[in-house]
């Protein structure tokens, strides 16, 4: 039976040549952030962790008889791993370190589903154009004007005519059919009395749509904070959730699911995001990412 004995070399943490740097972040480009595991070996009675964001700075700074890499005063202690016995009175740990990570914008984050607004179009914004001689048949009214229409467009419509003595006058909306072309618009069937007076259709700034709700890609954007270090943040409580996408009337501020021009954002405005491409946020989450460092994740999804 052996005798214990206190190994006097091991009072202090001793970090072996199975240390080494992770780069965690490497495959979504960012190159800088280290993680530093320090694989120690000490008496199991002389273990103690230190106080958390606690700096790398040096070796004393890190409890260790001396530092298996260069010192670095940005890397702030995140924890040990549990000590396990590996020799009688000697314990293994890995004693970590952690920059804080720079921020990641736009890291692919997979399928997420999203309900998108409807849109509520204005039949009085958009181009005027002038109608001449509209006729029926077989169920399609033709409206002869010049125009940039295309097939599956929302056009609104304004006929005037006569019937005998009877004024008579249609408006509202209707979908472009096939064999609309660039000098006539063709439409389900309206009825444009007997004797044409004058008539406009007007190419509709904003397309009304339904709500939609589909799986779309997402990116993410990652930010981390570490209280008492990140300008601004003293405790956990200061890192807030990005406020997400949701839209609501101007009038009594209750969220909507179909954008008109009393909503914010209204039509035009959000139109104006699909077709630049913008990103939405739609969630945001607030974790810990190791020790005291923070992270915030905010998915954001394209307009559409």
């Amino acid at each position: 039976m052996s005798i214990p004995y206190t190994h006097g070399d091991f009072t202090t943490p001793r970090a072996t040549t199975d240390s080494y740097v992770e780069y965690p972040f490497i495959e979504q480009g960012d190159n800088a952030t280290k993680i530093y595991h320090l694989v120690c070996k000490v008496n199991r009675a002389d273990y103690a962790p230190l106080a958390l964001d606690t700096t790398m700075a040096s070796a004393s700074n890190a409890d260790v008889i001396a530092l298996p890499f260069t010192a670095d005063a940005a890397a702030y202690y995140v924890g040990d791993t549990t000590p396990q016995s590996i020799d009688g009175a000697i314990v293994q740990f890995e004693r970590i370190f952690s920059n804080i990570p720079v921020t990641r914008n736009n890291v692919f984050g997979g399928t997420y589903a999203f309900t998108y607004p409807g849109v509520r179009a204005d039949s009085t914004d958009g181009t005027v154009r002038t109608v001449s001689s509209p006729s029926t048949a077989s169920n399609v009214t033709s409206l002869p004007a010049t125009n940039t229409v295309t097939v599956g467009d929302v056009i609104a419509y304004r006929i005037n005519s006569t019937i005998g003595a009877i004024t008579l006058s249609v408006q509202g909306m209707a979908h472009a059919l096939p064999g609309t072309t660039t000098s006539v618009v063709k439409i389900p069937a309206i009825n444009i009395g007997t004797t044409f007076v004058d008539g406009t259709l007007t190419e509709l700034t904003i397309q009304p749509r339904a709500q939609k709700s589909i799986p779309s890609g997402s990116v993410i954007d990652y930010t981390y904070y570490l209280p008492g270090v990140t300008p601004g943040i003293t405790t956990f409580d200061d890192v807030d959730e990005t406020d997400t996408f949701t839209a609501f009337s101007a009038r009594t501020g209750e969220s909507v699911s179909t954008l008109d021009v009393n909503t914010i954002p209204d039509g035009v405005t959000y139109q104006a995001q699909v077709t630049a491409g913008e990103y939405l946020v739609v969630a945001s989450e607030v974790t810990r990412f190791r020790g005291n460092i923070i992270q915030r994740a905010d998915v954001k999804v394209r307009a559409l």
